[in-house]
């Protein structure tokens, strides 16, 4: 029980708590508008990775959440791939998963784009992935607390779609000096959100050796809704990045 109360008590940001996460957040963002303009055909992710650490250091916020995931085509299908020299081709599936901290705080993202086209496939699994997501959100709009009973609103939508195997991760988790704190979306989640919480909403699609698709924003827990924290686009239009 006196673990509970820690866990809710650091769950609660205040405003200067919140203020790092929401500057650690604007950084990432900037980060992933500078990462987005460098890809070209045949770049690996490694490379990618490597540049995106740079790039950190450049706008000052050396210390990251976490190693930056940056995956291209098939290695999308992996939830936490490690960035290989797997080289981006035209039509691939692109994850940037990235995040900060500053003054501890922890920042947290994912994108998915695909470069220079895409098939109504990799359309359906996206517009699927995005609309899961809302249907959480607005359940937390309307002031539902209940971890399991959100976690069920994208889950739940993704399963009958797509069946029970492709969404294999919990839909969020709490962000604060660490990057999974108390509490969480989860199928057997007993944890109730409280307002001043940061969480993250991160429903996702995965398909071996095809590829996968997540979206990942971080939101305040407010009393009467939520306050969204990222500020990047997500609509499937955006997610398309012309060949340069």
């Amino acid at each position: 029980m006196k673990t509970k109360l820690i866990h809710e008590v650091r769950a609660v940001k205040n405003k200067k708590e919140l203020a790092n996460i929401i500057k650690a957040q604007r950084i990432s963002e900037k980060v992933l508008q500078h990462i987005v303009v460098k890809l070209k055909t045949g770049i690996s992710e490694i490379e990618i990775a490597n540049l995106i650490k740079k790039t950190f250091i450049k706008y000052g916020a050396p210390i990251l959440s976490f190693p930056p995931i940056v995956a291209f085509g098939k290695n999308t299908a992996h939830i936490h791939h490690q960035p290989n020299k797997t080289k981006l081709k035209v039509g691939d599936n692109v994850m940037f998963d990235i995040g900060c901290t500053v003054n501890h705080y922890c920042s947290d993202m994912t994108r998915t784009y695909f470069w220079g086209r895409t098939n109504a496939k990799q359309k359906k699994i996206y517009l699927a992935v995005l609309e899961a997501q809302n249907r959480a959100m607005n359940l937390i709009k309307k002031g539902e607390r209940r971890g399991k009973i959100i976690d069920k609103a994208a889950r739940g939508f993704l399963n009958k779609k797509f069946g029970k195997k492709n969404f294999q991760h919990g839909l969020g988790h709490g962000v604060g000096t660490v990057i999974h704190e108390w509490p969480n979306f989860k199928p057997k989640s007993e944890d109730i959100i409280p307002a001043g919480c940061v969480m993250t909403v991160e429903p996702g699609l995965y398909f071996k050796g095809r590829g996968g698709v997540r979206i990942e924003d971080m939101i305040l827990i407010t009393k009467s809704g939520y306050k969204s924290l990222t500020n990047v686009a997500k609509d499937f239009k955006n997610a398309i990045l012309p060949i340069r």
